[in-house]
This record gives C-alpha cells, sequence and structure tokens, in this order.
C-alpha cells in the first residue's frame, strides 16, 4: 500500500499520507513523496490548489521516531523534514491542510505555512518538542509566537501542551471547524472556489502574502543548527531510545 496518495482533479492535486495503521507518522520515505508531490503539483500548470491531508481520524503523528533513531544510529541526519520545509516555502500555489484528529510535531507547525486550514472538532495541535530534548523547527519559534501570542506559543513549546480544536480557530490557526463526515465536502469546495480564479492572480497574490517566507528560511536555518546539535545530545539520544522501549 502506498505510504502517499497522490491525485489530481479538477485542478487541485490532493497528497494524503496514508499509513494510518503507523498514525500516519512521517518516515524519510514519506517526507520524499510529499516534497516531490509538492514541487511537481508547484510546476503543473492545470493545478490550481494543493491540498495536504491525513486518514480519518488521524492527521499526522508527527516524525517516525523509529525511523528517526535509524537515522541517529546510521550517523546520518534526518533531514528529510527541511527539503519539505523548502518545498513549502517555495511552493507558489495555495495550500489547503485537511486536519481530522492529532496533528502532532509537524503536523502542526506545517499548518502555519497553509494558506487555509480546515479541521474537524477531533482536531488536537501539540508540539512536544522539548519532551524529546530538541528544540522548534519550521520557524515555530517565530509563527506560533505570531499567531497564537507569546504565552500560548510558550505553553505548547516549552510545556508541549495541546492546543484544541476549539482553540486554534479562536486563534486563527484554523478557519473553520466542521464535523469530520463533511469535512472533505468542505475543502473540496473551497479548492473548486480557487479553481475557478485566475491562476496566476492566484498565484502572485499568494507571492505577496507569503513575501516573510525568505525571512522564515533564515529562522529555519538557526533552528536547524540547534536541532543538529541537541540532537547529537546524549540527552536526547536516551530519551529517544526511552519513548521507543515504552511502544
Amino acid at each position: 500500500m502506498p505510504v502517499l496518495l497522490n491525485t489530481i482533479k479538477d485542478a487541485t492535486c490532493t497528497l494524503q499520507l496514508n499509513r494510518p495503521d503507523k498514525l500516519n507518522a512521517l518516515n524519510r520515505e514519506m517526507y520524499a513523496l510529499l516534497t516531490e508531490g509538492l514541487t511537481d503539483a508547484n510546476n503543473d500548470a492545470e493545478v490550481t490548489s494543493i491540498v495536504i491531508k491525513g486518514t480519518p481520524d488521524i492527521f499526522t503523528a508527527g516524525n517516525d521516531l523509529g525511523d528517526f533513531a535509524a537515522a541517529v544510529r546510521e550517523g546520518g541526519k534526518f533531514d528529510a523534514p527541511f527539503s519539505l520545509m523548502s518545498a513549502m516555502l517555495k511552493c507558489e500555489k495555495p495550500i489547503i491542510a485537511s486536519v481530522d484528529g492529532p496533528a502532532i510535531g509537524i503536523g502542526t507547525t506545517m499548518l502555519f505555512h497553509c494558506d487555509l486550514v480546515y479541521a474537524s472538532h477531533a482536531a488536537r495541535f501539540q508540539t512536544p518538542f522539548t519532551d524529546l530534548g530538541v528544540c522548534p523547527e519550521f520557524a515555530s519559534s517565530e509563527t506560533m509566537p505570531a499567531v497564537l501570542g507569546s504565552h500560548k506559543a510558550a505553553q505548547m513549546l516549552l510545556l508541549g501542551d495541546p492546543l484544541s480544536a476549539e482553540e486554534a480557530a479562536h486563534h486563527g490557526l484554523v478557519n473553520q471547524l466542521v464535523e469530520s463526515e463533511v469535512l472533505d465536502e468542505t475543502v473540496n469546495k473551497v479548492s473548486s472556489r480557487l479553481a475557478a480564479k485566475s491562476n496566476d492572480s492566484l498565484r502572485t497574490s499568494r507571492m505577496l502574502m507569503k513575501a516573510r517566507n525568505e525571512k522564515y528560511q533564515e529562522i529555519i536555518d538557526r533552528e536547524v543548527v540547534q536541532f543538529s546539535r541537541l540532537m547529537a545530545t546524549d540527552e536526547f539520544k536516551q530519551k529517544l531510545e526511552n519513548f521507543l522501549n515504552k511502544k
């Protein structure tokens, strides 16, 4: 079974995480496919918008920590997420997120780089980086305080506390909350509205709105330095092993 479903219909490219038995945890293969899918859709003149979604009841549990640990043991870098980050920042077409159930780690931080976010009432957002001994990524050290406010961002990034669907909508991270049963229909209507507009106009408008992406790349680069440093510590490696042994 493919771990990512990539379909194009009615000018919309849908990238669906498809590893529900692992809670759609992102491994290196999934990151590569997501990065490729985003890049191809961005270069496809027939595509107007891109939808990123999970499966019923789960958006993503974040990084696949088993794959993460394997990369660490192999002495390499778990740098696949940063290729995806770069692809999202370079994307010129509207990105819509469809979130049902938990969105953990990068499942939350990527949403701040999407243009529109629709979620079910079952959605939950969490960034437990400090629990693993690492630090914010995907420019979340900047985007989360900007959108949520510094205190709520600290609650998530320092304490690792979750954000409910209702709180996410209240703070503006989510455009609209709907029941899980109508989430796909809601997102389809939005993508259809985008498809009816001028592709050039949409791309131009989005590029103007995303003028800070160059700044975000600089922030990501700074975060990567610290993230990589923390990954090399004995404390991180022990926390990672402890977490995996609990599974």
